[in-house]
């Protein structure tokens, strides 16, 4: 499904707007065509009755001293097509959550009981329903099947009772069976988008969203329906009272949340309100990281640039004093102080007298700084002692300036070359370099799975991380600049000219996204976007101030712009705890035990361990396992 909505305009303008030669530009993808709404007709049959005689009874627990619960989800989809699968599965993915997807058309009559737990040991921590009666049509909508039989759905309900695991119903057709009276209407919300606000109870369970504002629902089939009984909590509400996102507590002790609105991973409310639905169905505790980014990275930096319309730009030291004003702006009264600029150097530019050298020694510890290498070579036909060389006294440039956030651990090669070029590849190694970018707009170089990136196949030492290309072009310094290629571009796409104000609105929708879902994943700028065209403003500024307004429109969650090691080790982490067979059990209340066949060092949030970092008063722990070992941690 194209990542295009009327809400998010232009989330899936992917730009590959690239690196520069004064003959060389890469050209921003045009936007993709907006997907169809797609919303299950649910239909209004609830799940059969349960058995009279149990699958799972609570009573065979009674002899367990206590109960304990593998850290993985389980995501039931009726037939692997719904729509909100593929949101289920991104939410899951940038909360770095292991989880396993059971397609219930595809194994009918098998989810038994000891899929589930074997004795006192549950497998999941949680359960996600794609729908709430996962229903499908086996024969083009003649015909709707529930995607579990009555045994099946009577094993889950006593699974999710005896071992208090929590369910969500991504999208349900309101029923009884949620604690709801039937619908009183369906709303086509990309003709009629309702804006929903957050009850009482909302605000605790979704702590993160900026409560002040409405969140609207657009774009996806929504079904209106009031509680049915005192057990339901409406948590997300229209201004009729109905309940769109609701909790309930039923009589055999199950929490159940149920969601009345359909999704797909680039909606806007589904961005939104990710984060809160994992927090409330782990329990606030799982093996991963959330957090949200903003970092921009600044190619060239020192460098001069071609100009579209003819000349050339290079960056002055008023320019990066305007930028260092706005910097502390966000950080000090915005509060994001962990955002900053990455500037990603060419030290073949500088000079002892340069005054934009001066300036950014004087702000050296302001920023990240990044290899670019030492002349802004393109390498991919380069040999081994050329790249060595072009990286070798880059690194030696940065030791002179005494850059304090610099390793030669990262670098950034120019038009994101010599990636598959053996001879860079063993330079770089040899450099000590571990990370470099690629071009997440280039086939078999973006993100195989949210947050996760690309070990070299030539040298293993060596992780790609995928970079966001935007349509804040390399070359272009001022508005009118911008607004001139821009329209060159997509005039036709979007079938007139548009103005600086309107080109501001939709490219910073992307970041909004980015932002929003918790990637982790760079953003490519140039050095000729940090022009201050008016003394205090630039490109690059502008686009970004656009970007954080919005996000603070719907999260409380402070931004971050890691150096580009500590984003790389985390990523770097994700993987090797992905392949390392890890074993994580959850005894609630007391322990959570990690044993691994390999060393792996991995992040769990929701555990506040001595050094945990506290993120928006959540603890990330960062912890090693010991090949072999076990290692245990408290939990409250």
């Amino acid at each position: 499904m194209g990542k295009w909505n009327a809400v998010m305009s232009a989330f899936a303008i992917l730009a590959a707007c690239g690196e520069s030669s004064n003959s060389w530009q890469k050209l921003a993808l045009a936007p993709p065509a907006p997907p169809v709404i797609r919303s299950l007709p649910l239909g209004p049959t609830a799940p059969p009755p349960a058995p009279a005689a149990e699958v799972w009874r609570r009573a065979a627990l009674l002899g367990c001293a206590s109960y304990s619960l593998a850290m993985k989800v389980l995501v039931l989809s009726a037939d692997g097509k719904e729509a909100d699968l593929q949101a289920i599965e991104t939410a899951l993915g940038y909360h770095g959550i292991p989880f396993a997807v059971w397609i219930a058309a595809q194994n009918p009559g098998l989810l038994s009981a000891d899929k589930l737990a074997n004795g006192c040991a549950g497998n999941y921590q949680g359960i996600v329903l794609t729908t709430g009666n996962l229903a499908y049509s086996p024969d083009g909508g003649a015909t709707w099947l529930s995607g579990l039989n009555a045994t099946e759905w009577q094993t889950l309900r006593s699974y999710e009772s005896a071992f208090h695991v929590r369910e969500i119903s991504w999208y349900v057709y309101p029923t009884p069976d949620q604690g709801l009276n039937w619908p009183s209407a369906g709303v086509d919300t990309s003709a009629n988008p309702i804006n929903a606000t957050l009850t009482s109870a909302g605000k605790t369970a979704f702590a993160s969203i900026n409560a002040a504002n409405p969140l609207g629902i657009s774009m996806a089939w929504t079904y209106l329906a009031t509680p049915s009984d005192a057990s339901v909590t409406p948590l997300l509400v229209d201004s009729a009272g109905n309940a769109l996102v609701s909790t309930r507590v039923t009589s055999d002790g199950r929490e159940t949340m149920a969601i009345t609105f359909d999704s797909n991973p680039y909606l806007l409310h589904e961005l939104v309100l990710a984060h809160g639905f994992i927090e409330w169905l782990t329990k606030g505790i799982y093996l991963g990281e959330f957090r949200s980014y903003l970092t921009p990275q600044v190619d060239y930096f020192y460098s001069t640039d071609d100009i579209y319309g003819g000349g050339n730009y290079r960056s002055s030291s008023a320019d990066l004093t305007a930028a260092h004003t706005w910097q502390t702006t966000q950080q000090t009264v915005n509060g994001n102080p962990g955002f900053r600029f990455a500037l990603a150097f060419n030290g073949a530019g500088s000079s002892a007298l340069d005054t934009l050298t001066t300036t950014a020694a004087t702000f050296n510890g302001d920023y990240s700084f990044i290899n670019n290498t030492f002349d802004h070579a393109f390498l991919d036909g380069a040999d081994y002692a050329a790249a060595f060389a072009e990286l070798d006294k880059n690194n030696q440039f940065a030791r002179g300036q005494a850059f304090k956030n610099f390793s030669a651990a990262n670098v950034i090669t120019p038009e994101m070359s010599g990636l598959s070029n053996a001879n860079v590849l063993l330079a770089a190694r040899d450099a000590g370099v571990k990370y470099m970018v690629s071009d997440s707009s280039k086939p078999g170089w973006g993100n195989p799975a949210p947050n996760v990136g690309i070990r070299s196949a030539i040298q293993p030492a060596i992780l790609f991380l995928p970079r966001r290309p935007t349509n804040l072009f390399y070359n272009v310094s001022t508005p009118a600049e911008w607004t001139a290629e821009y329209n060159a571009i997509y005039g036709s796409y979007w079938g007139r000219s548009l103005s600086y104000a309107e080109i501001l609105d939709k490219e910073s929708q992307s970041l909004l996204a980015y932002m929003l879902e918790g990637e982790i994943d760079p953003q490519m700028f140039h050095q000729p976007n940090l022009r201050a065209y008016d003394g205090v403003h630039t490109l690059l500024t502008d686009l970004l101030e656009r970007a954080i307004a919005k996000f603070r429109t719907y999260s409380n969650l402070p931004l971050l712009s890691p150096n580009m090691e500590v984003a790389g080790l985390r990523v770097a982490n994700t993987m090797a705890r992905n392949d390392s067979g890890l074993t994580a059990t959850l005894t609630p209340g007391v322990s959570l035990s990690l044993t691994s066949p390999v060393n792996v060092e991995l992040a769990v949030s929701g555990v506040c361990t001595l050094g945990a970092e506290n993120y928006a008063g959540k603890c990330i722990a960062t912890v090693d396992v010991p090949a072999g070992q076990t290692v245990t941690l408290p939990v409250q």
